[in-house]
């Protein structure tokens, strides 16, 4: 019954979270649209510099989170709820530390707020007041880990993620239509952001609620607090998945800091107009990892180097065809895309949406490579890694940006993927994670043939788009899509359709619950 519950509300789960994501990707297209018509892409740019720079605050609290849930597991499966409790008190008072050292953080930037806007002494001139604006920003941000927020925990551990789904769901949809309705009465920025936090304080404070109403002995007082020694524990696991999920951070807001102080708040807001394409795609394909991570760990605890390798292989020929498919779609349409949706001044020339497509495709096998030394524990071993990557990327994006403008920042960060995570992590999990059951040059040479194959398909389908293109139009952007959504997965199947991974990878599709009901 237990096992049925779980698989129950696993689907729930999943299935909430994709439709959630399907509809908030609507709502980001419609509410953007709106945005871009009525303030213009300097106040795009600068909601886009503040949100990375906060993000980039945020960092503190990477790693906290994961960290408890991991520790909650057991007690919740054990119903030992003084365990739980003495483990949500922590989380709680280091949520409350979290909140208040990003507001004093943020506070400390102000006063350099100058230094990383070009032209800063032209807001003034567009109505914008970036101090007070940056403010409502870090408002926001810190009632994110003000206002009971801590207790949502409790229901993710308990695998119930679907009742937060649907509360985001329905804050998300009250947020955009009252932020549009904002933006078309008033035009009044301000009043925009200040509906935001109010929607964040909200959905806490709903989240709270329905979390202190299923499990109320999770939140009622303790005295004591969990020993020194296990504290001490906790921070050093935040400390090692801090390491590792710093740099995806970092690169991104960094990336647009070097925009918004070489190049000014215009270009940052083009560049999220195609970003909001990568995020969204990014977010779909995160479905399949987050749903094989699992699985991994188990294969990972209990089968052979050899049979693990496998998996490794597999699940890298999937990230070949899912964010390969994605990186020729980004490379060939987004140009397109962006013309149809808001129009062709808001077009960014190439090789920009080529070298987008790329960094998508690099992102994906930094995933299954990060993956692989979560399940099997490689951490320390490549601790370094991170900080190796971001001085590479800075370094390069301010250099070329400063020759080759927004592309350069794109270089820098495709630059750090290669001289960092792919000369470093593929020897790291081939030495550590398979000891050495086969050698690293085995994974280069296979996956340079991969990068070849799918570098041919995207000329060809570039070639095959621009012949069958009539003029910018949403029946020839389909069929544009079509092409390359096809095109990636087929040559690939066909290439290496007699090969075990593919073998394995088609019969596991012809034994999947949805085949045998078509075949019925």
């Amino acid at each position: 019954m237990k096992d049925y519950s779980r698989t129950k509300n696993s689907a729930l789960n999943i299935t909430t979270g994709i439709f959630s994501r399907i509809v908030m990707t609507i709502l980001s297209f419609v509410s953007r649209t709106v945005f871009i018509e009525v303030l213009g892409v300097s106040y795009l740019g600068i909601n886009g510099l503040f949100s990375d720079v906060l993000s980039l605050l945020s960092l503190t609290q990477l790693g906290i989170g994961t960290a408890i849930v991991y520790r909650l597991y057991k007690p919740v499966a054990e119903h030992d709820n003084h365990r739980i409790r003495l483990l949500m008190k922590f989380y709680k008072q280091a949520y409350i530390i979290i909140g208040f050292t990003i507001l004093t953080l943020g506070l400390l930037i102000i006063p350099a707020l100058p230094f990383f806007i070009k032209d800063y002494h032209k807001l003034e001139e567009l109505g914008i007041n970036a101090p007070i604006i940056f403010i409502l920003f870090l408002v926001k941000s810190v009632s994110s880990y003000l206002f009971f927020a801590y207790r949502s925990v409790i229901i993710r551990v308990n695998q119930k993620n679907y009742i937060l789904h649907v509360v985001d769901f329905f804050i998300s949809l009250a947020t955009v239509i009252i932020q549009i309705v904002i933006l078309l009465l008033t035009r009044d920025y301000m009043v925009f952001v200040g509906v935001g936090i109010g929607m964040v304080i909200l959905q806490n404070g709903i989240n709270a609620f329905i979390a202190q109403r299923m499990y109320p002995n999770a939140f009622k007082k303790e005295k004591e607090s969990i020993t020194k020694e296990e504290r001490n524990g906790i921070l050093k696991d935040c400390g090692a998945l801090f390491i590792f999920k710093v740099s995806n951070v970092v690169l991104k807001a960094t990336d647009t800091l070097v925009l918004s102080y070489f190049i000014g708040l215009a270009i940052i807001g083009e560049y999220s107009n195609y970003f909001i394409f990568y995020s969204t795609i990014k977010l779909f394909i995160s479905n399949f990892y987050n749903g094989i991570l699992s699985s991994m760990g188990n294969a990972y605890a209990k089968e052979s180097v050899e049979k693990n390798y496998f998996l490794f292989e597999t699940v890298n020929f999937l990230t070949i065809l899912l964010n390969g498919t994605a990186c020729v779609g980004l490379a060939v349409c987004s140009d397109e895309l962006i013309n149809v949706w808001i129009g062709e001044k808001y077009v960014i020339p190439q090789p920009f949406a080529i070298l987008f497509g790329i960094e998508l495709l690099f992102n994906g096998l930094k995933i299954n490579l990060g993956q692989v030394r979560i399940v099997s524990g490689a951490f320390r071993q490549v601790w370094y890694r991170p900080v190796i990557g971001i001085i590479i990327n800075v370094l390069v994006s301010i250099i070329l940006c400063q020759f080759i403008g927004i592309c350069g920042v794109l270089i820098g960060t495709i630059t750090a993927d290669i001289l960092a995570n792919f000369t470093i992590d593929p020897k790291i999990i081939h030495k550590y994670s398979f000891n050495g059951f086969k050698p690293v040059s085995y994974y280069y040479k296979k996956n340079l043939t991969f990068l070849a194959i799918l570098a041919c398909v995207g000329v060809a389908d570039f070639l095959i788009c621009r012949q069958l293109t009539t003029g910018y139009s949403l029946l020839d952007l389909l069929l544009h899509i079509i092409v390359c959504g096809i095109s990636v997965p087929t040559t690939f199947l066909l290439l290496y359709r007699n090969t075990d991974v593919c073998k394995y990878l088609v019969a596991k599709v012809a034994e999947s619950k949805w085949m045998r009901k078509f075949k019925k």
